[in-house]
Parts: C-alpha cells; sequence; structure tokens
C-alpha cells in the first residue's frame, strides 16, 4: 500500500471518529467542539505509526488544519449539525471524504511522494472541493429538508397567486421560547406587503388560547396589547394596534397569519388557500 493509499484509509477513519464523537460525545457544543478539533491529532499519530506512514508525526499535525480549510473554503461555512441532518451514511461519508482528502493533500505536500504526483493531488482536490463549494447551496436545502421533513410539524404552504414565497426561518430549537413551528413570509405582488404565516402542531392548542396568548409570540412584545373574537369556527382574530393576527386549524396544524399591513379581510382569505406541501418545497424558499 503506498502512501497516499495509507493517508486515505487514515483520514478516513478520522471522519468516521468525528461523526461518532459528533453523534455520542460531550452533549454542551464547546466541549464537542473540542472533541472534535483534538482527537484528530492523537489519533492520526497513532493510525499513521501503525500503517507506518513517512513522516507521519508531521502530516498528523498538519492534516486537520487542512481539513478545516477544507470545512471553511470548499463548504463555505456549513455545519456540523447541517452536514449531519443529511442524514447518517450521507453525513458520514461526506466527513470521511473530508479527512480522506486533507490527509492526502497534507501527505502529497509534506511526505515522500514524487513531485509530479504531488502536483497532480492536490490539483485534483483543489477542483474536487472547488466543485464542492458550489453545491454547498444544495447541500444545505437538502440537509434543510431533512430537519423540516422530520421536525413534527405539518407542512403547510400558501396556495394564493396573489403571494410570493420571501424566507423560511424555522423555530423548533432548544433556544426558542414556545412551541415548535416554522415561519413562512410571503409578499404580495401587487404591493409588496408582507404576511407571515406560522405553522404549528395542532396539539400546542386551539385557536381561542392562542389567541389571547399568541402562538408563537416571536416578536416577544409583551407591553404589546390586543383584543381577541371569533369570527367563525376554529377561527379567532386578534387585533393590536401594530397589526392583526388570525388563528384556526388547518386539518392537523394549529396556523398563525399575520401582518402590519394586509387587512383583516385579506388575511381571512388567505386560510382557504392554506396546503399542503413538501419538505424540500419549503427547504427551496430559502432560511433567515
Amino acid at each position: 500500500m503506498n502512501a497516499l493509499c495509507k493517508a486515505a484509509l487514515i483520514g478516513g477513519v478520522i471522519g468516521l471518529m468525528e461523526v461518532f464523537i459528533h453523534l455520542y460525545g460531550p452533549e454542551d457544543d464547546f466541549s464537542g467542539a473540542g472533541a472534535m478539533f483534538l482527537a484528530p491529532f492523537p489519533a492520526g499519530m497513532i493510525l499513521g505509526w501503525v500503517v507506518g506512514l513517512p513522516r507521519w508525526w508531521l502530516i498528523a499535525v498538519a492534516a486537520p488544519f487542512v481539513n478545516m480549510a477544507i470545512i471553511v473554503l470548499g463548504l463555505r461555512g456549513l455545519t456540523v449539525p447541517e452536514l449531519m441532518e443529511l442524514g447518517s451514511l450521507p453525513g458520514s461519508l461526506m466527513f470521511a471524504a473530508i479527512g480522506a482528502g486533507g490527509h492526502i493533500a497534507a501527505t502529497a505536500m509534506l511526505g515522500q511522494v514524487d513531485r509530479t504526483l504531488r502536483l497532480s493531488v492536490i490539483g485534483a482536490l483543489v477542483v474536487g472541493f472547488a466543485g464542492m463549494s458550489w453545491n454547498t447551496d444544495a447541500i444545505r436545502e437538502a440537509a434543510r429538508a431533512q430537519r423540516l421533513a422530520h421536525s413534527g410539524i405539518p407542512l403547510i404552504g400558501l396556495g394564493s397567486q396573489q403571494y410570493r414565497p420571501v424566507h423560511l426561518a424555522e423555530w423548533f430549537g432548544e433556544w426558542e421560547a414556545g412551541p415548535p413551528s416554522i415561519e413562512l413570509s410571503y409578499a404580495r405582488l401587487r404591493d409588496r406587503a408582507e404576511i407571515q404565516l406560522y405553522v404549528m402542531p395542532g396539539t400546542v392548542g386551539v385557536p381561542q388560547t392562542a389567541c389571547s396568548e399568541p402562538l408563537p409570540d416571536v416578536a416577544n412584545r409583551r407591553d404589546v396589547s390586543g383584543s381577541c373574537r371569533q369570527v367563525s369556527t376554529d377561527v379567532w382574530v386578534r387585533t393590536e394596534s401594530a397589526g392583526t393576527r388570525v388563528f384556526a386549524k388547518h386539518e392537523n396544524a394549529l396556523v398563525q397569519v399575520a401582518s402590519d399591513r394586509v387587512s383583516e379581510a385579506d388575511l381571512l382569505l388567505i386560510l382557504p388557500t392554506l396546503r399542503r406541501t413538501t419538505a424540500e418545497e419549503l427547504a427551496a424558499i430559502g432560511e433567515i
């Protein structure tokens, strides 16, 4: 087995080791990130020595920094959770590829490798990870689709042709107050007035209680009071000085449609246009 093959094997194993640390290592972000940063150094030295990789000590020190360069430059800021949200197998294979690429590049630069082969390997890796950088948006979108599909939130969108989607925000992380939900913002074509559609599992409450204490209240404006009234079965309207919110049941979801510019009548007309959609369609809208 030549040096580059040994390097690919070592790097792939280290990449899978980092996946294991992410999945089963320390739960707090600081300790987990520290373990993922430090573990490749001793692991690279031990594996390099075991397989007889030339200049294993130098390569073990350099390879993790090459991996970081690949992630920062090649993946343009994609986070570890985003990569793993692609799924266990795709995420693991991507980390193995990054680890193998970093170790191969470090071996080509520092190992006892023919100059022509060195330049060819480095060039191929640069081209490969440059191609990956052009597809980071697609990777991020696929990860977002997986996240939405497994969120437990009904996937509902607006079917009206009078509005176009502007952005998507997710509110089901550990730091957000209130129930898990997604926020879809739409702009009305004729005047660019925006509405926000919040979708939550129907189990979090009923429109009446959601209206009296808004769910979700992502604006967190506790000083803003409002009055609620029922306009039809399972449809409640909250009127505030800053705008209007409509709360309703839609199949197995609790929804809130809100705006500071669109009238109550127009917000009520939006409810019949709500429709089932897919995680892929929502993920393509984007995220703030």
